[in-house]
C-alpha cells in the first residue's frame, strides 16, 4: 500500500467523470494522487463528517457558508485555504484512483483528527488536522459539488 502524506488537498468537479476529484499534493509529481469521489459517497460522507464534528468538537458551531473561490484564484476567504494554480492541476495530473474509504481518528489528548483517504487500488493519503482545518476541508468539498446538476441543495 502506497502511503502519501497530504500537504495540499484540492477538490474540483470533473465534468467528464461526473465526480469530485481530490487532487492531493497537486504540485508534487512524486507524491500526487487524484482520488475520484462519487456522488453516492459524497451524499453518505457529508452527514457523517458533520456528525463527527458535533461528537468530538461539541462547543463548535458548524458554519454553513461556502468557501468563496474566485475564478482567477486570487482570494479565498478562509485562513486554512490558499489559491490553487489550476494549470498545475492539469499539468501534473497523474494517477487517478477511486476513493472508497475515509477514516477519521480522534486524539483526545491534543484534540486533533487523523484523516485517511483509502482508494480502490490501496493507496492511502493521510493528514492530521485540527477542527478548523477539518471544517475547511468540508467547506471546500461542499463548494466543489455541482449542486444543480446533482440535485443536491446548496446547504446540504
Amino acid at each position: 500500500m502506497q502511503n502519501i502524506q497530504i500537504k495540499t488537498l484540492t477538490p474540483t468537479y470533473d465534468k467528464v467523470e461526473d465526480r469530485i476529484r481530490f487532487s492531493i499534493n497537486y504540485q508534487d509529481i512524486d507524491n500526487r494522487i487524484d482520488l475520484m469521489i462519487t456522488r453516492s459517497l459524497i451524499i453518505q460522507l457529508l452527514p457523517i463528517l458533520e456528525e463527527y464534528i458535533y461528537k468530538y468538537y461539541p462547543n463548535l458551531t458548524i458554519q454553513d457558508e461556502i468557501v468563496q473561490i474566485k475564478v482567477n484564484d486570487e482570494v479565498v476567504n478562509d485562513d486554512n485555504t490558499s489559491s490553487t494554480n489550476m494549470e498545475d492541476i492539469l499539468l501534473y495530473k497523474s494517477l487517478e484512483d477511486l476513493l472508497v474509504t475515509i477514516n477519521l481518528k480522534y486524539d483526545a489528548t491534543n484534540q486533533y483528527t487523523q484523516l485517511e483517504f483509502i482508494s480502490k487500488d490501496n493507496h492511502k493519503a493521510s493528514t492530521i488536522c485540527d477542527v478548523n482545518m477539518l471544517q475547511s476541508i468540508i467547506k471546500s468539498l461542499k463548494s466543489s459539488i455541482p449542486h444543480f446538476s446533482w440535485g443536491i441543495a446548496t446547504h446540504f
